[in-house]
């Protein structure tokens, strides 16, 4: 499921309200009070803002969809990850077994040889490039999270 962080939910909040031009404005918007509004802009408190709350002070503000447009943009647009990060994460359990397998057979005779340390070091570099691909996917996926989020 793609749902909203704690942290997202509390930054929507504090723009919606921004936008109303302050707690005390938004509290006179809609049914809930100054204390709960403020409890929905903390990403530590764990209430969101009811929909009908967040119905009003959007109304009120005269902004658009700040708050559920988000949310329904979440729904409909889901964070796209490029490269197959299940494939990548396959691919780095393959690797990381390759090193097993190196060091299995590099002490198969109860001695490591020098060969048998350029084999471990050949799998331990693939392994370390298979771990940046994976990575390199999840910092994208995490930057075009925030850039949308930035948006």
């Amino acid at each position: 499921m793609n749902k909203l962080s704690h942290r997202e939910h509390a930054r929507l909040a504090r723009e919606l309200i921004d936008h109303c031009g302050g707690l005390e404005e938004a509290a006179g918007a809609c049914r809930v009070r100054k204390s709960a509004l403020s409890g929905y802009q903390n990403p530590e408190d764990p209430s969101t803002m009811p929909a009908d709350v967040m119905d009003a002070l959007e109304e009120y503000a005269g902004q658009g969809a700040v708050y559920s447009g988000a949310i329904a943009e979440r729904r409909m647009f889901p964070t796209k990850v490029t490269g197959c990060l299940k494939e990548l994460a396959f691919d780095l359990a393959q690797e990381s077994m390759d090193v097993v397998t190196a060091v299995r057979e590099a002490l198969a005779d109860d001695r490591l040889s020098p060969n048998d340390l350029d084999a471990i070091a050949r799998a331990e570099r693939d392994a370390e490039e298979a771990l940046e691909r994976v990575r390199a996917v999840r910092r994208a996926a995490e930057n075009a999270s925030d850039d949308r989020r930035a948006a």
